[in-house]
């Protein structure tokens, strides 16, 4: 019994132990529940504080983002006007067509296959099929297709969408595209935008702020799916428009000034092209300022004035194809440096005078024997056959004597020079406003040498920009007054319809009245005695001075420089005329023959338009020998020949019906202009309008018999500008095609056999 007991005992025992065991592991598991549900709350508060405090802004904004919907409206950029309100560059309306891959769908909410879908794109928009079909097939959320669309184009992709039955995946967004109505006009001045709208050249560039304004936006409340809900709250901030300028640009001047430097530049197989500036001394105002060769602005990136075959082009690496296109676009006239030559012996004249260190005749002041000893050379004249013996300053710059002016300089010192280069603006940079611009280059001032001071002061190895030599020379033609060279004349705020006006900023008195009449009055010397009796101008009182550079033996691929700066009138001057040309390779490389006419066609053409009056007579052909052409239009083709014959003129008419009853539709040369005796006026009938063209001869350096004579035997015309000479420039130029009978303007001058 005893021993029944016990055992019990020990079961019992075992029972309640692994009884306290299993409460033990309940405890246990309690307590990593716990601990687990403790961490886990934990982890959710930190959870929630760095939602909360550090994610809080982020994800409020994301929120707000995905409850809201903004529109952004585009700025409208500014117009660029001429002086007189012509469109030289505005803003149009086009769009940007964009597509979603993978979601381009019909009515039925059914993907349109990728095939079609990239062949009817690559069709509208004459674009690769194979790119296209990439990005319709791309897994990209949007993929633009085209940009700056015109309204063309987006109807004949919506009639194609229609047809096609596409609804869904395709957008048109409103875009704005950069136009300019006369594409390659004063293209290196204005220059061009990116895709965005975005200034890259030119005042595009330099005023892109002024142009541009600032973006609107409207700020909406929309649902899940996107769609606007009306609400009270909405937002709207508004678009600041870009602002209108204008130039002081005149497209007239600018077109006269573009025509003639692209005739010179080719007659004189300039190889580096060449620039023109024309300036209102008075206010500093530009007229115009051209480059040639040009580029269309509407399309900046074509090849064609490069003459750069295509093969050819596409064979250069990425770097030579940039810089290519970076030359072309530049504008020369405040971008490039070159040796003004000896146009820069107006300056050096100029502080010689105004230093009371030379006259302007005294007898014997200098003395040219063809060259001058300094320091370790003789720097020679560019008169090469002979010397220009005693002269006096006005003599000198008649001659451009190089001897003459290096021994001024020597009298004059470098510091003084200095002292007035600086006064001119010479180490400034000119034109900032219009392009990238650079100050002159000139020598150490503490370290001239003879040698330099003699080459300075007859405008060699020392470089300027041609903005730089202009404005100099037109505040010696303003009374000596400098005034800030201007390109913008107006800003107008399209938005406040205010408009702000660019001050005329006089900078300083370079010189004195006196010594810039005595300066201009030597300057028409040189017009009526000089270097530049090409540029004299029928009518007119003007002033000049020719230059021409010579390259350094470092750089003798980069050619010579000629160019000619005139004046006019000379009393109250009102034009400054500036020509350049680069590397000419025809019969001369003397700016007096090569830009000294040049200067002359453009101010005979400029002169007239400003109104301004002629305050000199000269006479062209003898008048009695001149007939105005009658207007014989709407006559019989017998009555026409009678009245034609009657004044002297050659008729010739192809007709086939009967010189009674045939009516004369038209004629060649019109009516009212004046011709010499023996001219053919060509007529024309209803049954026969067909022209016929010719080439245009070459006359220049013909007497005007010779010139008539070759002209007539190409069924040309001629008129005559001055009264003895040689030709000495035709408009139009030759090489040209025109229609026989059209009339060739020729200018005749006293020939200029050697001169800068």
């Amino acid at each position: 019994m005893i021993k029944i007991e016990k055992s019990k005992s020990k079961k019992i025992s075992k029972t309640n132990q692994a009884k306290k065991e299993d409460k033990k592991i309940v405890c246990y598991k309690l307590f990593f529940a716990g601990c687990i549900a403790t961490f886990c709350f934990l982890g959710l508060i930190c959870r929630l504080s760095y939602l909360q405090f550090i994610k809080g802004k982020e994800y409020s904004q994301m929120a707000y983002n995905q409850q809201m919907k903004n529109k952004i409206i585009s700025p409208k950029r500014g117009t660029i006007y001429d002086c007189n309100g012509e469109i030289l560059a505005l803003s149009v309306a086009v769009d940007t067509v964009s597509i979603n891959p993978g979601k381009v769908c019909n009515q039925n909410n059914k993907k349109v296959d990728d095939k079609i879908v990239a062949e009817g794109l690559s069709q509208i928009f004459s674009l690769d099929y194979e790119e296209t079909l990439k990005k319709v097939s791309s897994d990209k959320s949007v993929v633009i297709i085209s940009r700056k669309v015109e309204t063309e184009k987006i109807t004949e992709l919506q009639k194609w969408m229609k047809e096609v039955g596409i609804t869904t995946g395709i957008n048109i967004d409103e875009d704005s595209k950069r136009y300019y109505p006369n594409n390659d006009v004063a293209s290196n001045l204005i220059g061009f935008c990116s895709t965005d709208n975005v200034g890259l050249w030119g005042i595009e560039e330099r005023w892109n702020d002024t142009l541009t304004g600032t973006s609107g936006k409207i700020v909406t409340a929309k649902n899940v799916n996107g769609e606007a809900i009306s609400d009270e709250n909405e937002q709207y901030v508004a678009v600041e428009n870009g602002s209108n300028i204008y130039l002081t640009i005149d497209a007239k001047i600018q077109g006269i000034a573009e025509k003639y430097l692209e005739q010179a530049v080719t007659e004189n197989k300039c190889t580096n092209g060449g620039n023109v500036i024309i300036m209102n001394p008075q206010n500093g105002d530009i007229l115009a300022m051209a480059t040639y060769p040009d580029y269309n602005l509407n399309d900046p990136f074509s090849i064609t004035p490069l003459g750069i075959p295509q093969e050819e082009w596409d064979a250069l690496p990425q770097e030579e194809q940039s810089a290519d296109l970076l030359n072309l676009w530049k504008n020369r006239a405040v971008s490039d440096l070159y040796e003004p030559g000896s146009t820069f012996k107006l300056i050096t004249a100029a502080v010689g005078l105004e230093e009371n260190i030379v006259s302007t005749d005294t007898e014997g002041d200098f003395y040219c024997t063809g060259s001058y000893h300094v320091g370790d050379r003789d720097i020679s004249c560019w008169k090469k056959d002979g010397s220009h013996g005693v002269q006096t300053l006005r003599q000198a710059l008649q001659n451009s004597c190089n001897p003459a002016f290096m021994q001024l300089g020597q009298r004059i010192g470098h510091r003084t020079l200095y002292k007035y280069y600086e006064a001119f603006e010479l180490f400034s940079k000119v034109g900032d406003d219009i392009a990238k611009a650079y100050e002159g280059i000139f020598f150490d001032e503490n370290k001239i040498v003879p040698v330099e001071l003699a080459t300075m002061s007859f405008g060699q190895r020392i470089t300027i920009t041609p903005l730089q030599l202009i404005s100099s020379v037109s505040a010696i033609a303003n009374d000596g007054v400098y005034v800030k060279p201007r390109i913008v004349k107006q800003i107008e705020n399209t938005d406040e319809k205010s408009i702000e006006n660019v001050e005329v900023q006089e900078i300083r008195q370079v010189i004195s009245l006196e010594t810039s009449q005595k300066i201009k009055n030597m300057m028409q010397s040189v017009v009526t005695h000089g270097t530049g009796r090409y540029a004299k101008v029928e009518g007119y009182s003007v002033g000049g001075k020719s230059g021409t550079s010579e390259p350094t033996e470092a750089n003798a691929d980069e050619g010579y420089v000629a160019s000619f700066i005139a004046i006019s009138p000379i009393e109250n001057t009102q034009v400054v005329v500036l020509v350049i040309l680069y590397d000419p390779q025809g019969v001369s490389h003397q700016g007096g023959q090569t830009a000294g006419p040049v200067a002359a066609q453009i101010l005979s053409e400029v002169l007239p338009y400003m109104g301004i009056p002629a305050d000199t007579t000269e006479t062209t052909q003898a008048e009695d020998n001149l007939s105005i052409v009658p207007n014989v239009v709407d006559k019989t083709v017998a009555e026409a020949k009678k009245i034609l014959t009657s004044a002297g003129f050659n008729v010739q008419i192809n007709i086939s019906g009967d010189e009674n009853t045939t009516l004369v539709s038209d004629q060649t040369p019109k009516s009212g202009i004046k011709l010499a005796t023996g001219a053919t006026i060509y007529l024309y009938t209803a049954e026969n309008e067909a022209r016929v063209s010719t080439t245009v001869p070459n006359v220049k350096g013909m007497s005007v018999s010779d010139a008539t004579n070759t002209l007539r035997a190409a069924k040309l015309n001629i008129t005559v500008e001055g009264t003895k000479g040689i030709v000495v420039s035709q408009e139009p130029s030759y090489e040209t095609e025109q229609e026989v009978g059209t009339v060739v303007h020729v200018v005749i001058k006293e020939e200029l056999k050697d001169g800068q």
